[in-house]
């Protein structure tokens, strides 16, 4: 659990930084007139989670349908230009 502390110089600051923490998400766990505690849960994105799958995902399905493409066999045949042969 990762706590950090913020000190203000008054308490119209305290309740400024209250209402910036509010807007972010937090809720205040306690409060007395010259300290606050907030707290905010972690919560699961499922966007991130989609956007992540997406990205992992893509260049795999790029790089097989490339694979598919591909010939089963290379093959490469090299020659002598005609020389004539000296006897």
């Amino acid at each position: 659990m990762a706590i950090s502390k913020v000190h203000v110089r008054s308490t119209q600051d305290m309740e400024t930084a209250i209402l910036s923490y509010l807007a972010k998400g937090f809720v205040v766990a306690n409060k007395t007139p010259t300290s606050a505690t907030l707290q905010k849960k972690k919560e699961f994105s499922i966007l991130w989670a989609v956007v992540g799958l997406v990205l992992c995902l893509l260049p795999l399905l790029i790089y097989l349908i490339i694979y598919a493409m591909q010939p089963d066999v290379e093959i490469v045949e090299v020659t002598v230009a005609n020389i004539p042969e000296t006897a």
